[in-house]
C-alpha cells in the first residue's frame, strides 16, 4: 500500500514537472526560464553550466549566432523541452 502511494506520488510529481517543460510555445519556455537565473531573457554559459555542467560543446552548438548567450529560440531549437 505504501509503495503504491509513493509510486503514485512520484508519477504525479513527474507529470507536473513535465507539464511545465511543455509550456505553450508562445510563452517563454519554463525550463529556459529556470536556466535564465537573472531573468534577462538570455542564458549565459555560466547559467547553462549550473544545470548542464561543463558541457561547453552543447552550449556552443545551441548558440547559433555565436554571441555567447542563448536565446529562448536557440535553446529550444537545439535542446528541446529541457532535455539534458
Amino acid at each position: 500500500m505504501k509503495k503504491s502511494i509513493a509510486a503514485a506520488l512520484i508519477i504525479f510529481l513527474l507529470a507536473v514537472s513535465a507539464s511545465f517543460c511543455w509550456a505553450d510555445e508562445e510563452k517563454d519556455h519554463v525550463c529556459f526560464r529556470v536556466l535564465d537565473s537573472n531573468k534577462d531573457g538570455l542564458v549565459t554559459l555560466q547559467e547553462f553550466q549550473k544545470v548542464y555542467g561543463n558541457d561547453e560543446k552543447k552550449f556552443k552548438k545551441a548558440d547559433v549566432d555565436k554571441n555567447g548567450n542563448l536565446t529562448h529560440d536557440e535553446y529550444h531549437d537545439i535542446l528541446g523541452h529541457g532535455s539534458s
